[in-house]
């Protein structure tokens, strides 16, 4: 359900090294990738916790965003892509999200789902 807040969200993710579960809320953009070793700049939601850099995780991979009532995700032009459901996203396009669809940011899988 959209409030004037934003999207609720929860996210079930899937590394080489953890799995965790996270809920934010996506109000505008929020950028998903992994911290830089060499920079302060992180990502909104940091990756690097479950394997993100050995994942093929790029420092700003996606972004989700909402618009219209809708969850989108867009591929920030990454070096190993973004999939949905297992299909390759055309970098710099913006793709709608269903509840339940698997995200997959290199080897890094995430399962987001809708919170009423």
């Amino acid at each position: 359900m959209v409030s004037d807040q934003g999207l609720r969200i929860s996210l079930t993710i899937t590394g080489d090294t953890r799995t965790g579960q996270s809920q934010v809320v996506v109000a505008g953009s929020l950028v998903i990738g992994r911290a830089s070793a060499s920079g302060p700049e992180a990502p909104d939601l940091d990756l690097t916790p479950y394997g993100g850099a050995e994942s093929g995780v790029s420092r700003a991979h996606a972004a989700l965003s909402c618009a219209g009532g809708h969850l989108y995700i867009e591929d920030l032009s990454s070096t190993s892509g973004t999939r949905i459901n297992g299909f390759t996203l055309q970098p710099r396009q913006k793709y709608r999200l269903r509840n339940q669809d698997e995200l997959e940011f290199g080897r890094v899988r995430m399962t987001v789902r809708f919170i009423e």
